[in-house]
C-alpha cells in the first residue's frame, strides 16, 4: 500500500497549462481543514554534460510526484534527501532525527503533514550549472512564473511556503499579484512573511524561510523556526 498517494485529480487542469514539465505533488490529504499549503522548493542545477540524459530520464510529468518519490525523499537517509528532510524536520516541529524506525507519533505527524501539502520545484525544467547552487535564466524563470501562476489557481493555494529568498521574490512578483502586507521581523534570519492580493477577491499567505540545504542556518530542531511554522500554519 502507498504511504502518500498522489491526488491525481487536478492533472487534467495541469496539462492545459502551456510549457508545464511536472506536476506537482499533491497529498492525498491536500485542502482538507480549510488550508491548501504549497512548498515550493528552488531548481534542480543539473552539470552540462549529464544535461540531455536527465532529460529524457525525468520526461514524465509525475517524475517529481510519484508516491515512491515522496516517501523516499522524507524516510530515506542519503545526501539526495538531506534538504528535504531537513525542512520537515523544521516544518512539522522534531526535537531530533528520525527515520522508519521512529515513534508511531512522530511518524504519524511526518506523514500527516506530507499528505496535506502540496510540493514542487519552483523552476519548471533543469538548470545547467558546474555547482550545486544554480541561478536559472530570466527566460526560464519567467516561464516559470507563468507556470505556477497557474498552478497555484487550479489548486486555490491559501498558504505558500518558499524555500528561499529567490523563489519568495517569484511569487510576489507573479503578474497580478500585490502584496497588501509583509512582515520582516520573525525572530529569524532569512524568515520573512507577506499576505498576496491574487484576485477574484482572494488572498494568499506566504511564507520565506532559510533554503533547508543550510541546516545551521535554517536550523530545523530549533524552537523558534518551530514557532514561525506553527504561527504561518496557523494563521487564516
Amino acid at each position: 500500500m502507498e504511504k502518500f498517494p498522489r491526488d491525481k485529480g487536478y492533472d487534467a487542469k495541469f496539462d492545459n497549462i502551456a510549457g508545464l514539465k511536472w506536476y506537482p505533488y499533491v497529498g492525498q490529504c491536500f485542502g482538507q481543514g480549510g488550508q491548501r499549503i504549497m512548498v515550493y522548493a528552488h531548481n534542480i542545477p543539473i552539470h552540462p554534460n549529464e544535461y540531455d540524459a536527465k532529460l529524457q530520464e525525468w520526461k514524465a510529468k509525475d517524475s517529481w510526484a510519484t508516491p515512491e518519490t515522496i516517501e523516499e525523499y522524507t524516510y530515506c537517509r542519503g545526501w539526495w534527501t538531506k534538504t528535504f528532510r531537513c525542512f520537515i524536520k523544521g516544518a512539522v516541529g522534531l526535537a531530533e532525527n528520525y527515520d522508519e524506525h521512529s515513534t508511531s507519533e512522530i511518524k504519524g505527524k511526518i506523514d500527516s503533514f506530507i499528505r496535506k501539502i502540496a510540493y514542487i520545484n519552483f523552476i519548471q525544467g533543469l538548470v545547467k550549472s558546474e555547482k550545486q547552487i544554480a541561478q536559472a535564466d530570466r527566460c526560464q524563470v519567467e516561464q516559470s512564473k507563468i507556470i505556477n501562476r497557474e498552478i497555484l489557481k487550479i489548486l486555490n493555494i491559501t498558504h505558500c511556503i518558499c524555500w528561499g529568498m529567490p523563489v519568495y521574490n517569484y511569487v510576489r512578483g507573479m503578474k497580478d499579484f500585490k502584496v497588501i502586507s509583509e512582515e520582516n521581523n520573525l525572530k529569524k534570519i532569512g524568515f520573512a512573511s507577506c499576505i498576496i492580493d491574487v484576485g477574484g477577491g482572494k488572498t494568499m499567505r506566504c511564507l520565506r524561510i532559510w533554503h533547508p540545504s543550510m541546516p545551521s542556518r535554517f536550523n530545523p530542531f530549533s524552537e523558534v523556526t518551530h514557532g514561525i511554522f506553527a504561527s504561518f500554519l496557523a494563521s487564516e
